[in-house]
């Protein structure tokens, strides 16, 4: 019997309501997706061309740089910007768009804003335009360039294509070394396929109006095609296509934007400067051709002015765009890398974060075009604060043309006078009045668009030295030969200027030049042996001979200049004439004084002199180095020159190069010791074992010296000899160079390897312990640094700031450039006033000698230049020359070299209210700078000359000169503008906005 079994009512799976579920939602999206992107385009697309938002950024003025006066030295105008800014809308066509621009901005006269470093010379060659003379910056910043596109990456391919970690320091310093292998014209190329140029004639297809899809589609098939094909060619072979149609210049016009397009894309919406400073009348074109011109508009910005052009470079420092290696720590610090100008010298450097303003910007609703439809939200710009200097414009040009005009004169004795310094500093301030750094440079090249040609560019950062190596050496009858004064550089392949003669614009002589003092030293030894009690200012030497000498210093016979005697001498007349006989004795006796003795006892007495030169800011003593600042305080980069003193002599000659006694190992014979040649010299080709054993020769060596002095002293010759053994045998057994000479030599005589390495170790200890050690320890350099040579070497700055300190009978003040720092709307943020940091009480009879033998510098007609400018002078100068030797080593005299031409001042001698030095670098004479000293006096006592003597200008040429008719307007209302930029810029650039 079959029972019909009543059936189970099947119950619905889980996943089946899932999948229902699942179904229902993605169908729902679909037909949602549907809706907007198809039945809704039209409608979603207005919205979105009328609500994009972005934020246009406003650039901020600099604040402004004034002069003591309150006259504006550098300030900031507004000027019209032509931007590019990438549309959203794909049919609109790049390339069509840039040949409208670049059209209009050619009939109108403008120049397109060009930072791309690839540049094209009038020859066609590409090179890279580096903003640096600097060597290793250059490198670094042509890597940053060539990584920031990319060209690192097939690179990368070729060497590690496997590797997945990331690049070790190795491996990417390989990469570098690779990119810098990199061709500019290779480059070039590179960059053509980067920026896919050859959409220029092979654009990507728009399907036109009435156009079949169809149609469409070959066309679309037929891009494909080509770009495949394009892909398989050099950038060399679609330049070449290219050429056919477009010009170089106008196919690297297209990168230049699309190059700054990309890299600005790495930071999100930027706008692309085309052009900068163009005139109110090319604004007002493309304002009316906006709506033709897909992504380019119009904008006002601030660019940096000098209204005296070149007055005072040295000191305002440029602008400059910022360099590729220092981008990420100016990123940090808000700056927009790819189009703000940094400070990249003087006041505008140093002061750049109290010079720069608040940036402000508007953030805007723009449609698919790049057009701004609304204004939402808008944040003021603020001006950066004001920076007020002490340097006074009047007297700064009397400085400067006086300067110039100086080595003009003088081209006949000095044909290589071409670079120089002039610094002017108040007495009881430690203000400068003026400081000239010769040659200088216009900064609104750097600033203003289109002032910075090709021509200069290379002048300034890739100078031609070899045709100035030929006109240099015709010029000046240098006899060395080309190749050892301007040597071929094996990594660039072009010359360099060894010996330091070619002008260097953009090296501040005055704070950075590092020169002996000469002559001009001779008052502050005076000071010291007054004080010490080693002389009196009655005391008269008898120079009979023009030699000086002494029996227990051996061979040391010394000269005065061209050797002249100048029988009884005291301190007067020593100032006067110079006499270098009576300084090298009142520096021997301030050693001998203070208990030094021949043989080199009492090393702190070495150190006599330097302790005075300390007071007056002439180096810092090295026991307290760490506790003051290598400075004069000025506000802007500089070296710091050292006064001869043990220590710092000892390390200079520790850190030497050991050429002497390389040479002679190489050659096998040192004074009476012979030997088989051993090559300890660095080289590449060694084995690394090699090289550490040679190191670790020269290191022992090094050590010993290190030890002169200290309580490790080592005076035995044997057993400092015998400790060098094993690292001389060392070398021995790892260099198969040695081991050639010694096969050879065993071939003539007998080789004892112990008996070798014995009489090399024997020289070097020689050459250590006698040589070195007694260089070392030599009263011979205190000696020199009494008349100013020796190691002396110092700036101009810190030499007149010595001027001034003995000028104020001993007060030594910070020196300072800037007077003050003010707010935009005037009130003092910051007062620099006058700070003392040294003191030397000097006795009143002991200056008045001084200064009574620096007044007859200026009155002996023996002085030449000197004596023409002061004799009759109305205000009483004392001064001093100092024709200093630029080495002391006699093959320079054959290089075309010659002294510096010092010379200090100050005025009025009675009671000294400013002081000076100045410079020639190979002027010859020192005395010849006295027209300089002049020239700044008169600008200085302008007012107080005239009241002595009210025909003051009729007897003075330099005073109608450089004072009466200096073309220098005084600008303290901001009324020196640029042309073509004077007119209401805001009011024209919102007539034309509400225009459109």
């Amino acid at each position: 019997m079959i029972v019909n079994k009543p059936k189970k009512k099947k119950k619905i799976s889980r996943y089946t309501v899932l999948n229902a579920i699942m179904i229902l939602l993605f169908t729902t999206i679909m037909f949602k997706l549907l809706y907007i992107q198809v039945y809704k385009h039209e409608d979603y697309k207005e919205k979105a061309d009328i609500s994009s938002t972005r934020f246009i950024s406003e650039k901020a003025p600099r604040g402004k740089i004034y002069d003591s006066e309150g006259n504006v030295l550098a300030t900031n105008i507004q000027t019209y910007r032509l931007t590019y800014t990438k549309p959203s809308d794909e049919k609109e066509n790049f390339y069509e768009t840039m040949d409208k621009v670049f059209k209009i901005l050619s009939e109108n006269g403008e120049k397109f804003q060009d930072e791309l470093i690839l540049k094209i010379d009038s020859n066609g060659k590409f090179y890279f335009d580096f903003k640096t003379d600097d060597a290793d910056t250059k490198k670094i910043v042509e890597v940053r360039f060539k990584r920031d596109r990319g060209l690192n990456e097939e690179i990368e391919q070729e060497l590690y294509k496997d590797k997945q970690s990331d690049y070790t320091d190795e491996e990417i310093a390989k990469v570098d070394s690779e990119l810098l292998k990199i061709s500019p014209e290779e480059t070039f190329y590179k960059l053509v396929k980067v920026y896919s140029l050859q959409e220029l004639i092979n654009p990507s297809p728009i399907q036109e109006e009435g156009e079949s899809d169809k149609e469409y589609e070959a066309r679309v098939d037929a891009y494909d095609d080509k770009m495949e094909a394009y892909k398989k060619m050099s950038g060399k072979e679609i330049l070449d296509e290219l050429l056919a149609t477009y010009s170089i210049k106008d196919i690297r016009n297209y990168i230049v934007v699309k190059d700054a397009v990309k890299m600005q894309s790495f930071k999100g919406y930027r706008a692309v400067t085309i052009a900068s400073n163009i005139k109110n009348e090319t604004a007002s074109i493309i304002y009316q051709k906006l709506n033709d011109l897909s992504g380019i508009d119009v904008s006002i910005e601030p660019i940096r002015y000098y209204p005296y052009s070149t007055l005072a470079s040295g000191t305002l420092g440029y602008l400059s765009s910022i360099d590729s290696s220092k981008e990420t720590n100016y990123e940090l610090r808000g700056y927009d890398v790819s189009s703000d100008l940094i400070g990249v010298a003087g006041i505008e450097s140093s002061f750049e974060d109290q010079l720069k303003g608040t940036k402000g910007g508007t953030t805007v609703k723009v449609n698919s075009k790049g057009r701004v439809t609304e204004e939402l939200f808008k944040l003021d710009s603020y001006p950066g604060n004001n920076v007020h200097l002490t340097i006074n414009k009047d007297v700064q040009y009397a400085a400067e043309q006086a300067l110039k005009d100086t080595m003009e004169r003088i081209k006949s004795i000095a044909p290589n006078a071409t670079r120089g310094a002039v610094v002017a500093i108040e007495v009881n301030t430690g203000r400068i009045i003026a400081m000239v750094s010769y040659p200088g440079y216009d900064p609104n090249i750097f600033s203003i668009p289109g002032m910075l040609t090709e021509d200069l560019s290379k002048q300034y950062f890739d100078p031609d030295i070899e045709s100035f190596a030929k006109e240099y050496m015709q010029r000046t009858g240098a006899k060395g030969n080309i190749d050892d004064l301007f040597p071929v550089d094996e990594t660039t392949g072009v010359r360099r200027d060894a010996i330091d003669v070619y002008p260097k614009n953009f090296f501040n002589y005055a704070t950075q030049g590092l020169l002996p003092p000469g002559s001009t030293f001779k008052p502050l030894t005076a000071t010291a042996a007054l004080m010490e009690g080693v002389v009196n200012e009655y005391e008269s030497m008898s120079d009979t001979s023009g030699t000086w000498s002494k029996e227990e210093l051996g061979g040391m016979i010394l000269k005065n200049f061209e050797g002249v005697a100048n029988g009884a001498t005291d301190l007067r007349k020593a100032l006067q004439v110079s006499s270098n006989f009576y300084f090298y004795e009142l520096g021997y006796r301030l050693y001998k004084n203070s208990g030094g003795d021949v043989n080199g006892g009492n090393l702190e007495a070495l150190d006599t002199l330097a302790k005075y030169a300390w007071k007056f800011g002439f180096g810092v003593d090295p026991k307290e180095q760490n506790n003051k600042s290598l400075s004069t305080g000025i506000q802007i980069e500089e070296n710091f020159g050292q006064v001869y003193n043990f220590k710092s002599w000892k390390d200079k000659i520790v850190e030497r190069p050991m050429y002497e006694i390389v040479e002679a190992l190489k050659n096998g014979s040192y004074y009476s010791y012979s030997f088989i040649p051993l090559n300890i010299e660095e080289n590449e080709n060694d084995k690394d074992e090699l090289k550490e054993a040679k190191t670790a020769l020269k290191a022992e060596m090094k050590a010993a010296l290190e030890k002169v002095g200290t309580d490790e002293e080592i005076y035995n010759n044997s057993i400092y000899s015998e400790s060098l053994v094993p690292y001389v045998k060392k070398i021995m057994d790892l260099s198969e160079d040695y081991k050639a000479k010694v096969n050879e030599t065993s071939q003539r005589r007998t080789v004892d390897i112990n008996e070798e390495a014995g009489v090399i170790c024997d020289a070097i200890a020689y050459y250590v312990l006698d040589n070195l050690t007694s260089e070392i320890k030599t009263p011979g350099q205190i000696i020199s640094s009494a008349i100013g040579q020796g190691m002396n070497s110092f700036t101009p700055v810190q030499i007149a700031n010595y001027v001034a300190t003995l000028a104020s009978g001993g007060t030594r003040y910070k020196v300072t450039l800037v007077d003050k720092i003010t707010s935009p709307t005037g009130e003092v943020i910051k007062e620099y006033k006058p700070e003392v940091v040294d003191k030397l009480d000097i006795p009143e009879n002991y200056l008045n000698a001084i200064k009574d033998g620096m007044y007859k510098v200026n009155t002996s007609a023996s002085n030449g230049t000197a004596y023409l400018s002061f004799n009759n002078f109305p205000i009483k100068v004392g001064g001093k020359t100092g024709t200093a030797d630029f080495s002391t080593d006699e093959q320079y005299a054959i290089q075309g070299r010659l002294a510096y031409g010092n010379y200090i001042s100050m005025a009025p001698l009675d009671n000294p209210q400013i002081a000076i030095f100045s410079t020639i670098y190979d002027g010859k004479r020192g005395s010849e700078g006295a027209t300089i000293h002049k020239a700044i006096y008169e600008a200085f006592f302008k007012e107080e000359l005239l009241k002595i003597d009210p025909s003051y200008a009729s007897k003075s040429e330099s005073f109608r000169k450089y004072v009466l008719e200096s073309p220098l307007k005084d600008n303290k209302d901001d009324s020196i503008k640029l042309e073509n930029n004077v007119t209401n810029a805001n009011n024209n650039l919102n007539t034309n906005t509400n225009n459109q």
